[in-house]
């Protein structure tokens, strides 16, 4: 393994139906959602960013007959997407991103490591144009993380993007699940550029520059969120924990909405639903 260094936590991708279902979910929890933007090779978005340099990246397919022709060229962040949606529907939580600065020099590392990459991806929209790298572990067929370009450290973000009426700081923590996440660990590491892992009874866990990186077994997803995994093998994102200024006010915010949440331990979760393809736990910071 090549010398690794910790690279910050960027963002995290979930499919949605459409950026209409997504903007309705995400704002009924409390969240700013900023306006839809299309990429160039036709999927879309509309992200809600944190004063933390971390953001949600709901990812809808906005115009399929560009979708699909970005594919027949091989394009292997849509071909990753599409091939979910078949298996699994219009919601989840598909990819875990990183930052990084040069995702371009760094696929041939993740391909020298032994995963696989596709070819490096351009993502371009109004006044954006990034470079992203996968690397994807074809045991997980339904998850992969990829490096997005970023000069160094977070991003910063507009000021009125970050201001949430639920008090939202940031992503602090991403859980994956896996009945064996000791099977994944180079994997894990050769993409988030952590080397040193705490292991423990539930998993494993890496300790990112800002935020953390669960991956746990059946019986630490039940301990720490509550709920049951399947006994489908491969990596699958779960959850993940945002830090807000105070948890009570949001869940007043949230049972004034309807929503149902649960608390374990220092968590309260709101639980998947159409628009948000994986839990959220929203933690007291």
């Amino acid at each position: 393994m090549k010398k690794l260094s910790p690279r910050n936590l960027d963002h995290v991708v979930l499919p949605v139906p459409s950026l209409k279902v997504a903007r309705e979910r995400l704002s009924k929890l409390g969240f700013t959602v900023a306006p839809d933007a299309r990429h160039k090779f036709g999927s879309e978005n509309a992200c809600v960013f944190f004063e933390n340099g971390t953001f949600i990246e709901p990812l809808a397919v906005g115009h399929r007959e560009t979708v699909e022709a970005a594919i027949d060229k091989g394009n292997p962040f849509l071909r990753r997407d599409m091939a979910y949606r078949f298996r699994n529907g219009d919601d989840g939580f598909t990819f875990l991103v990183f930052g990084d600065p040069d995702p371009k020099a760094e696929r041939k590392n993740i391909k020298k490591a032994g995963w696989e990459t596709g070819k490096l991806v351009t993502v371009r929209r109004p006044g954006v144009a990034v470079k992203v790298a996968l690397g994807i572990d074809e045991r997980s067929p339904d998850f992969a993380c990829f490096l997005c370009e970023r000069p160094s450290g977070p991003p910063s973000f507009p000021q009125e993007m970050t201001g949430h009426a639920n008090g939202a700081i940031g992503i602090t923590r991403v859980t994956l699940c896996e009945q064996l996440p000791e099977d994944f660990q180079y994997y894990l590491q050769t993409m988030s550029g952590q080397r040193e892992i705490r292991s423990h009874s539930f998993g494993m866990e890496f300790t990112l520059p800002n935020a953390k990186i669960s991956a746990l077994n059946k019986a630490g997803l039940k301990q720490h969120y509550g709920v049951d995994a399947s006994d489908d093998r491969g990596l699958k994102a779960v959850a993940f924990d945002i830090v807000v200024k105070d948890q009570k006010a949001v869940a007043d915010h949230l049972a004034g909405q309807g929503i149902e949440t649960r608390t374990i331990g220092q968590r309260l979760i709101v639980d998947p639903a159409s628009g948000q393809g994986a839990m959220i736990a929203f933690i007291e910071g």
